[in-house]
């Protein structure tokens, strides 16, 4: 089986779309190896607000919390991975991370969750839902530990398998890739 055959992708978490090509256009945390994809991948927000972030250590932990950039987030491991969104599970308060209405709206949604049996889900929506609705399916399907909601709306795209299982309607910023 050739490598593209068993890649999964989802994209990831949001963006300028009016910049796509731009690593200044990313804007919640993105971290690869403990390094930010782009200047402003750091944070979460300049303003301090903490946003759902789902991050995997080097040591194999995988947690999500609240943070608000690196800095806070490297005082618990070094970071493999981390990706910034709205928290989901255990805690859905979008009033909290001050998201904005058109986050949740009737769109299709892009979510990421950690399971109780340590896997790592890569999930859309393929039908507009609300985000309410969309968190309410995963906790019916799913075992969770936790789980964010990434970009999604017109960004909202997912392959499996190396066959595209939804298109995005924009060029991407970034993407979680699994081979």
């Amino acid at each position: 089986m050739s490598q593209l055959n068993r890649t999964f992708a989802i994209n990831g978490t949001f963006f300028d779309t009016r910049r796509s090509e731009s690593k200044q256009s990313i804007w919640q945390i993105a971290i690869q190896d403990n390094i930010p994809l782009g200047p402003n991948a750091h944070t979460n927000s300049y303003r301090g607000l903490k946003k759902g972030t789902m991050v995997c250590f080097t040591d194999g932990r995988v947690i999500m919390d609240r943070f608000n950039n690196i800095a806070e987030i490297n005082k618990l491991g070094k970071i493999k991975w981390a990706i910034g969104g709205n928290a989901l599970y255990p805690d859905y308060n979008l009033k909290l991370e001050k998201t904005l209405p058109d986050i949740s709206r009737f769109a299709p949604h892009t979510m990421m969750a950690y399971t109780k049996d340590n896997s790592i889900l890569l999930l859309i929506t393929k039908e507009n839902r609300t985000l309410t609705d969309a968190r309410n399916d995963l906790l019916k399907e799913f075992s969770l530990v936790s789980a964010i909601n990434l970009d999604g709306g017109g960004s909202t795209a997912m392959v499996a398998n190396g066959k595209i299982i939804k298109d995005q309607g924009r060029k991407l910023n970034t993407i979680i890739n699994v081979i």
